[in-house]
C-alpha cells in the first residue's frame, strides 16, 4: 500500500494492492458478521472477550451501572459500527471474484484473480472517520484473538498467530497512514 495523502480537493487517497483490498474486504466482512450476531441483552455474549473489547464497560468498578449504561447505548453503538464497516466495504468496491462471476467462468482455473494494477481508494472526510473507527474495531478484535495484553504483547505465538499478527500490524500501518494524512 502506498501511504494515504491529502488531495487538494480535501479527499484522502491511497493506492492499495488488489490482495490488500481483498484482505481488508474479508476482515471488514467478518467484523460485520460478528457485529450483526451480537445480542446486547445477552450478558454472556457481551462478556465474550472480542465483544467486550468492542463494547467495554463504561463503569468498570460498578457492574450494575455498567449494565444499565449498556442497556441504553449498546444497540446504537453496534449500529454505528455496522454502518462504519459498511462504508469501508463500499469504498473497496464489489468483490469481482465471487465463484459464480463471469470472470471466474471466462478466465479459467489457472488465471490470476487479480488485476495487477493497484486499486485507488479515495475517501471523503466522513468516510475517513468511518475507516478510522472500523480499523480500530478490527484491531481490537484481532488483538483479542492474539491475546494482546495492555502493554501490547501478544501471548500466542504459533504459526497461525504469526499470520494474524502480521494482519494486525498491517491494519495498524493503514490506520497510522490515514491519521498522518488527515493531520497534514
Amino acid at each position: 500500500m502506498m501511504e494515504f495523502r491529502r488531495e487538494e480537493s480535501g479527499t484522502v487517497s491511497a493506492m492499495f494492492e488488489p490482495v490488500e483490498v481483498d484482505l481488508l474486504r474479508h476482515v471488514a466482512s467478518q467484523l460485520l458478521q460478528l457485529l450483526a450476531s451480537v445480542d446486547t441483552e445477552d450478558a454472556s455474549m457481551i462478556a465474550q472477550p472480542a465483544i467486550h473489547r468492542l463494547l467495554p464497560d463504561a463503569y468498570p468498578d460498578d457492574p450494575e451501572a455498567a449494565a444499565e449504561f449498556r442497556r441504553f447505548t449498546a444497540d446504537g453503538l453496534i449500529e454505528g459500527k455496522i454502518a462504519n464497516a459498511g462504508v469501508v466495504l463500499a469504498a473497496l468496491g464489489d468483490d469481482e471474484r465471487s465463484p459464480d462471476s463471469e470472470w471466474a467462468d471466462a478466465a479459467g482455473a489457472d488465471a490470476s484473480p487479480h488485476d495487477p494494477l493497484p486499486v485507488p481508494i479515495v475517501l471523503s472526510e466522513p468516510q475517513v472517520q468511518s475507516w478510522l473507527r472500523t480499523l480500530t474495531d478490527l484491531r481490537l478484535v484481532v488483538a483479542d484473538r492474539l491475546q494482546i495484553d495492555p502493554t501490547g504483547v501478544p501471548h500466542l505465538d504459533d504459526e497461525e498467530s504469526q499470520v494474524v499478527n502480521e494482519i494486525y500490524n498491517w491494519l495498524g500501518m493503514v490506520q497510522e497512514s490515514l491519521v498522518y494524512a488527515i493531520d497534514a
